[in-house]
Order: C-alpha cells, then sequence, then structure tokens
C-alpha cells in the first residue's frame, strides 16, 4: 500500500490492485471505491497514516459496481458503520443480489482486460454489502464541501462520477474506459 497526498485534503491509495481515494474533512473521511475484495487492510493503514482511526471512514461511496471498485465495502462498513453509498442500477450487485455485467472490451482495452483476467480480477465476486443510501444522481454529498453525484451510465448503468466543484475534483472510477477512442 502507498498513500499519496494529491491536494491538501486528497489522497490516493494505490492497493494490489487499482487505487482508493481518502478525502479528509478536518477528523472525518469519505472513502471514495474500495479495492478488490480483501483490500480493507491496506485502506485501514491508510487512514492510519493520516493519524485517524477507522472509525474515521464516515461514508463509503462507490462509483460503480465492479470487484475493484467496490470488493471491500462490506468489510469496511463493518469497521464502524459507515454507510455505503451506490446507483441504483449498481446497488444489486453490491448487495449480491445479481452478478455484474461483463464488460464491452474494446480493441484498445484488450491488453488491460487480458491483464485483468490474468491476475483473476475477473473471477473475483464482490462479497455482499449493505446499501445505506442508494443514488440517482443530482444528489449533493456532505463532503468536500458540497460533492455533487453525477450520473454516467456506461462503463456500467450504474457508474457515477463524484463531482467536488469547490476543489477542482472529479472521481470518475472507470469513465475512461468509455471514451470514444481516436480513429
Amino acid at each position: 500500500m502507498e498513500i499519496t497526498q494529491l491536494l491538501p485534503r486528497l489522497y490516493q491509495v494505490d492497493l494490489d490492485f487499482g487505487q482508493a481515494y481518502l478525502w479528509r474533512d478536518g477528523d472525518e473521511l469519505t472513502l471514495v471505491d474500495t479495492g478488490i475484495p480483501g483490500s480493507g487492510e491496506m485502506i485501514a493503514a491508510a487512514v492510519g497514516s493520516l493519524g485517524l482511526p477507522r472509525s474515521a471512514v464516515r461514508r463509503i461511496v462507490i462509483t460503480h459496481g465492479h470487484e475493484d471498485h467496490a470488493g471491500s465495502a462490506a468489510e469496511i462498513r463493518s469497521w464502524d458503520g459507515a454507510p455505503v453509498h451506490v446507483h441504483s442500477a449498481d446497488a444489486p450487485v453490491v448487495r449480491g443480489e445479481r452478478p455484474r455485467e461483463e464488460p464491452v472490451i474494446s480493441d484498445f482495452e484488450r491488453p488491460y482486460w487480458e491483464r485483468v483476467t490474468a491476475l483473476g480480477i475477473t473471477a473475483m465476486t464482490i462479497p455482499p454489502s449493505t446499501v445505506d443510501v442508494v443514488l440517482t444522481g443530482g444528489e449533493e454529498l456532505p463532503f468536500g464541501d458540497g460533492a455533487r453525484v453525477l450520473p454516467i451510465p456506461g462503463h456500467t448503468d450504474g457508474s457515477i462520477a463524484i463531482h467536488l466543484p469547490h476543489h477542482g475534483v472529479l472521481f470518475a472510477g472507470d469513465t475512461v474506459a468509455c471514451l470514444p477512442r481516436p480513429a
């Protein structure tokens, strides 16, 4: 695990696979995405490196229902009951009520997808988590001086971005995977 301060209140946590982000408001943290299943201890170490206890995580926001974004939601929620926020279209996946949809892989993404498949990430399942807050888009969440939820379906039907307009920050999950490719 490596933690990098990107802005005075924003930290990137590099996990065994992928990243999660911590936004700090005083002694409270918002966790954006949770990594693959089993990433909880690395995130706990990142929280500790900020001089805070696990209970400082006050909310968990999932950008979409794939293993590398929602895989440790249940584990981290179990620390102190931080509510899990997920878009309504991906909430059944995070709850374990249905499997995630298979992604559409472009030629551009194929080498990356083959790497992910070789690591076994695609064979993982998301341990079911309670979804405390179902999002639809347009909500304002109480962190980062007003975090706006933007629905951005494409990568999954429930993909969201979180915009912190006062800080010029956009958490976009895997949206770049869905952008049109240059000819």
